[in-house]
């Protein structure tokens, strides 16, 4: 649709040679598809609309009932057996009959919540007269039960959070479970709620060590340019020698069991297929072995086209030294994905109690609807637009990032770059919005499904259908093997788009050739440079964690003596380390989306051009260099 009468006037695989960015000239691409998603994302913002005017938003912060009258507020009468305004402005919070069960538990607005532990009717109607208080349907007068009218008992004393009545956890959990928890070593509830309080004292040297991943991020993005060549050398000989000693140790268990006439009964992961635990030790065994020799058929196919993933490493590092701003895209992408979650929440809150309640219709494109129905169809409008539009902010990183290393490679000499990274926001912004929309898009048309067969996963469990449930299960493994597919291809047609100023689907076609193309040296990035980039951040997550228990002066000398101690400060530290590890993981995800871009335009570099004084490379001389050694044995232009 949004391909329509696209210029397929050149073939794909003929040399023509690039011209330089100022030379080029562009166009808005995919205009429809742009056109597409304002109306799309204008219809959220009239859902938005539609649930305010429906006073979802006074719901949402103030609660309200079972039959959705809102609490501390005057309410209209909502179904057809109410003649007059029901005013509950004196009952400002919200109490549910069953608190295990929110969502189909009957609710009513109370005066306050309940403030001890009520047992039997007798202790209710005593409460009940001396607070001047019902925790029963309106239509009871104080201090009088009905068990199909009012709560079962115990009613638990309760806190007050954000207007709902919350009941005591320590009073619901019970004596016996609070006993259990006490003396059970892995999970005591006093050392939990120490660790808590030490968790708040804690947070401004958390905000110490979170600056302190950040330089070690920093140091280990700069050092990564020298240690290249070891990280690769040292992660082919461990992935070699796990997988052999894998492969070892499951034959010999599998050895073991079979000696033993072992018959216990296995359940297989993912799979849950039960079987024997020879049978199934037989079969990871022999999977194990196989995955070994592909592994090892890959490296010995792979060895030569090393040297490229070290090149590019340090052309990667030459690219965010000459840009260092790209670093800080990924903040500015978490702010503007924070920003639109908050959105989505509080309307999809206010969605939930749109027309629950309510016995009326609504009129929309000259069609009635029921507000229930309509309320149906405006949710799963809403759960597509949370993956269009972050699917989208997430695109645009990506198209910014593309621009702004096909830019620098592409500048001939380097000194003449000017202001990289605005140009591609303003190329994005100004041309290519509508190909982020259609990238994006098509992620929705793969996922939405993906989610709809895992939410009738379990209804498909219930029926004891194994066919249909292998089935299910095979279809979401091939959507989520696809999705990531398009994944990699939209990225690569991103940066394309960001050479050429072509439309998507034209860039899309000329990224799957390359990636057909270069095959083997695509693998070798995204086998061997991707494993680098986890392994950097595995380090800088180690390195922060060392430090906080350094700083934190936690006595690791002897942990089973000061195995209290230690305890105290787990959940700090686990805080530590994942604010640590997401740290590394932003900044080495744009290094390794430069990589993939440097890749693109490399291979379409050497498509393009052939170094004569006519068609001279972009290319530095260190991946000239590596041209000039692989000619002869032919791994450019496989």
């Amino acid at each position: 649709m949004c391909c329509y009468g696209e210029d397929n006037e050149s073939n794909t695989n003929e040399k023509t040679p690039i011209k330089p960015s100022r030379q080029r000239r562009r166009s808005c691409t995919d205009c429809l598809c742009f056109a597409i998603f304002g109306i799309f994302v204008s219809g959220m913002i009239v859902i938005t609309a539609l649930t305010v005017l429906d006073q979802g938003f006074a719901r949402l912060q103030f609660g309200y009932d079972s039959h959705g009258n809102i609490c501390g507020n005057v309410n209209r009468p909502r179904t057809k057996n109410q003649n007059e305004n029901l005013n509950l402005t004196d009952k400002k919070f919200v109490f549910f009959f069953d608190y295990l069960k929110p969502k189909t538990s009957k609710k009513v607005c109370v005066q306050s919540c309940p403030t001890e532990t009520i047992k039997n009717e007798a202790e209710y109607k005593k409460y009940s007269l001396k607070t001047n208080t019902s925790l029963c349907l309106y239509s009871l007068s104080l201090g009088e039960y009905n068990p199909n009218m009012c709560p079962p008992f115990p009613i638990y004393k309760s806190d007050i959070l954000l207007n709902r009545c919350v009941p005591d956890l320590t009073l619901v959990i019970g004596n016996s479970t609070m006993t259990f928890l006490k003396n059970n070593s892995f999970i005591n509830l006093d050392e939990l709620k120490i660790s808590s309080l030490e968790l708040y004292k804690k947070l401004p040297d958390i905000g110490y060590l979170s600056l302190a991943a950040l330089l070690f991020t920093i140091i280990l993005v700069i050092l990564l340019r020298y240690i290249a060549k070891l990280m690769v050398v040292l992660v082919l000989i461990l992935s070699s020698l796990g997988s052999i000693g894998c492969s070892v140790l499951l034959w010999i268990k599998y050895s073991d069991l079979r000696k033993n006439n072992d018959q216990t009964i296995h359940t297989m992961p993912i799979l849950e297929i039960e079987m024997k635990n020879q049978t199934a030790y037989l079969i990871y065994s022999i999977a194990m072995t196989i995955f070994t020799l592909i592994l090892l058929l890959i490296i010995i196919a792979m060895r030569k086209r090393i040297g490229l993933v070290l090149r590019l490493f340090a052309e990667a590092q030459k690219a965010i030294t000459d840009m260092p701003l790209l670093l800080g895209m990924p903040i500015i992408t978490f702010i503007f994905l924070i920003l639109f979650l908050f959105y989505w929440i509080i309307t999809a809150i206010m969605i939930y109690s749109f027309g629950e309640y309510e016995e009326t219709n609504i009129e929309f494109y000259g069609q009635k609807w029921s507000k229930k129905s309509f309320s149906n169809f405006i949710w799963w409008y809403h759960v597509v637009g949370l993956v269009w539009v972050s699917e989208f902010i997430l695109g645009s990183q990506s198209m910014v990032i593309a621009g702004s290393v096909s830019k620098w490679y592409f500048t001939r000499p380097k000194s003449a770059l000017r202001a990289p990274i605005c140009t591609a926001i303003k190329r994005l912004f100004f041309y290519h919005l509508g190909s982020i929309a259609l990238g994006s898009f098509l992620i929705v048309l793969v996922r939405i499904p993906r989610y709809i067969l895992m939410y009738l996963q379990d209804k498909i469990k219930k029926s004891k259908s194994t066919t249909a449930e292998y089935c299910s299960k095979g279809c979401i493994c091939c959507l989520w093997c696809l999705e990531k597919f398009i994944k990699f291809i939209n990225y690569n047609a991103y940066t394309i788009i960001a050479i050429e100023g072509k439309s998507f689907c034209t860039s899309a076609q000329k990224a799957f050739m390359i990636v057909v193309e270069n095959s083997l040296r695509i693998a070798t990035i995204n086998t061997v440079g991707d494993f680098m980039l986890f392994l950097s951040k595995l380090a800088v997550t180690a390195l922060t964690l060392f430090l906080g228990i350094y700083w934190f002066k936690i006595p690791i000398d002897d942990p089973l003596k000061n195995i209290h101690q230690i305890k105290i400060f787990l959940l700090p530290l686990a805080v530590v380390s994942i604010i640590s590890f997401l740290i590394a993981h932003c900044f080495f995800t744009v290094y390794e989306m430069v990589i993939d871009a440097i890749m693109v335009c490399f291979c379409e570099d050497c498509r393009a051009n052939d170094g004569s004084p006519e068609r001279p490379y972009y290319m530095s001389s260190s991946l000239k260099a590596f041209i000039d050694e692989s000619s002869s044995t032919q791994i450019i232009g496989e």
